[in-house]
């Protein structure tokens, strides 16, 4: 897939699961084993700074969004009546304090469940999604199939969706102009488990991503990109 990163079409920088209850302090039991790629805050806090910076003097239409995770289960870190209050926004990623980034909360593995994310992405007619957060192999994956498989940044030429009759042959030929989702792979991370190590599952749960669901880019690519814009 192509490095290139062209930011002329609507694009939002999605950010999942960003809260205290994943904060790094070596082997986190709840989670699993050490977490994978030690410069995962470093490199959040270089998307996070570059979009806001790009938004505030590009012509280009840029958007924040936040989805945060509230869990069902009594005693998880992210319920949100855990003593540790670990349903909360780490320092560096905490929402605009100005109201100009959406929020949305979750209570599975997808964004897309439970939220009016599509809605709004649609609304805004989002053209380009970059997906950056935690975990790999759980939320941030969930999220970045379903995206795709909703194609929220596509849009049928003529009639759509694809219709299929019993036998497996489609009704009509439906025509998508395809619209581009991006997983920024060293701004998510995981732990390690069932005995794999968190960077094994990290590398697997991205290169099951790549190419079908998403395109995989580094973050310096996508600070670049804006940097460019921001001018």
């Amino acid at each position: 897939m192509s490095s290139y990163l062209d930011l002329s079409p609507p694009t939002a920088l999605l950010l999942i699961d960003n809260q205290s209850a994943f904060c790094h302090s070596g082997t986190v039991s709840h989670w699993g084993t050490k977490r994978s790629n030690p410069l995962y805050e470093v490199n959040i806090k270089a998307l996070i700074t570059a979009f806001r910076a790009a938004r505030s003097t590009s012509k280009s239409p840029l958007e924040v969004i936040h989805v945060f995770h509230s869990s069902v289960t009594p005693g998880s870190p992210l319920h949100p009546l855990h003593p540790a209050q670990g349903i909360r926004p780490l320092d560096f990623a905490t929402p605009a304090s100005d109201g100009s980034e959406p929020v949305f909360w979750k209570s599975v593995n997808s964004s897309f469940i439970g939220t009016k994310l599509e809605a709004h992405l649609r609304e805004k007619g989002i053209r380009q999604l970059i997906i950056a957060g935690l975990t790999t192999d759980h939320c941030v994956s969930t999220t970045t199939r379903m995206a795709a498989n909703l194609g929220v940044v596509d849009r049928f030429i003529g009639e759509g969706p694809v219709k299929i009759h019993a036998d497996g042959t489609h009704e009509k030929d439906v025509k998508v102009d395809k619209g581009r989702i991006v997983l920024v792979s060293d701004a998510t991370a995981t732990f390690g488990k069932g005995g794999i190590d968190s960077e094994t599952v990290h590398k697997v749960s991205v290169a099951s991503l790549d190419g079908e669901f998403a395109d995989v880019l580094g973050t310096e690519e996508v600070v670049k990109a804006l940097r460019k814009v921001a001018h």
